[in-house]
């Protein structure tokens, strides 16, 4: 008899019980999907930002900071040039121009016309060494010797609140990934108890004809399995249809790796848990089978 098969010794079909069964399942499977593609954005969002911001520090020079339209002079800026490259920890400097400042600026100033007197700071992009501590107070001192109106931004001073909370929230999706899979594990042992209370007299009279327990978990090990496959069925049609939503909304590209992590959870995630659902009735069934005492 095939695994496969659909012919059963017990008549599952008939049982009313297990009617909205895949649906219940399947509605699961989708939930631990959601909750690790949120562990994988987390993860993606944490990675990338400290990617971005460890090891960087911005350094700018404001203008007017003596109540005149001062600017620094070309003496002044190879001074700060140098002061910079030669602060141990520094691996590269950039002083930034005026239309890189402009593109920063942009989404805050709506296309606003700015004037062709404005006064720009002076910004440094600064690279550091990430196994080195870079003395920024040292290094302030001494830039303020050269321009009054200098300020240092570590961007890891900013990274670090949100990478604690990006933490939490790839912890907090494993959790209730794990917490979700208890749940497919419960709701399948009561399913598969209140099939076995339903179909114990045909079970009594596989017994009586030399059927052992292995043989009757074995029945009901099929049709769960088959049961999973049509809930996994369910939630990869839900997952795929929530991939191409992001996608859509992000404008994300359809062959990035963050889209390509989410289909594999969307494929792997319903096939582990019809799996566990399956292992998990086959086993209901040999320990209540064996401990009869706690059926009906």
């Amino acid at each position: 008899m095939s695994f496969f098969s659909r012919d059963y010794d017990f008549d599952f079909r008939g049982d009313k019980s297990n009617r909205f069964v895949p649906f219940i399942i399947g509605f699961l499977m989708y939930s631990v999907t959601i909750a690790i593609m949120s562990a994988f954005f987390s993860y993606n969002l944490t990675s990338g930002w400290k990617k971005a911001l460890s090891g960087r520090v911005t350094i700018e020079f404001q203008s007017n900071v003596y109540g005149a339209d001062e600017t620094l002079t070309d003496k002044q800026l190879q001074e700060i040039m140098k002061v910079i490259t030669s602060t141990a920890g520094v691996k590269y400097v950039k002083k930034l121009k005026e239309s890189d400042i402009l593109k920063v600026l942009e989404p805050w100033i709506s296309g606003a016309a700015i004037p062709d007197d404005f006064p720009f700071p002076a910004i440094y992009d600064v690279e550091t060494d990430e196994d080195a501590q870079v003395d920024l107070l040292s290094l302030r001192d001494k830039l303020s010797k050269i321009s009054y109106g200098v300020k240092i931004h570590d961007h890891s001073n900013w990274y670090a609140p949100i990478a604690k909370i990006s933490s939490g929230l790839f912890g907090f999706s494993i959790i209730l990934s794990i917490l979700i899979f208890a749940t497919v594990c419960a709701t399948t042992i009561f399913i598969t108890r209140k099939s076995l209370e339903t179909h114990l007299k045909a079970v009594k009279i596989l017994q009586l004809i030399g059927a052992n327990d292995a043989y009757v978990a074995s029945q009901f090990k099929r049709y769960y399995f088959a049961v999973g496959c049509k809930s996994s069925l369910i939630s990869i049609v839900c997952s795929f249809l929530t991939i191409a939503g992001i996608i859509f909304a992000s404008a994300a590209e359809p062959l990035s790796l963050t889209v390509l992590r989410y289909v594999a959870a969307a494929v792997v995630v319903p096939f582990f848990t019809a799996i566990l659902a399956t292992i998990t009735s086959k086993n209901t069934v040999l320990f209540f089978l064996k401990n009869d005492k706690w059926i009906g």
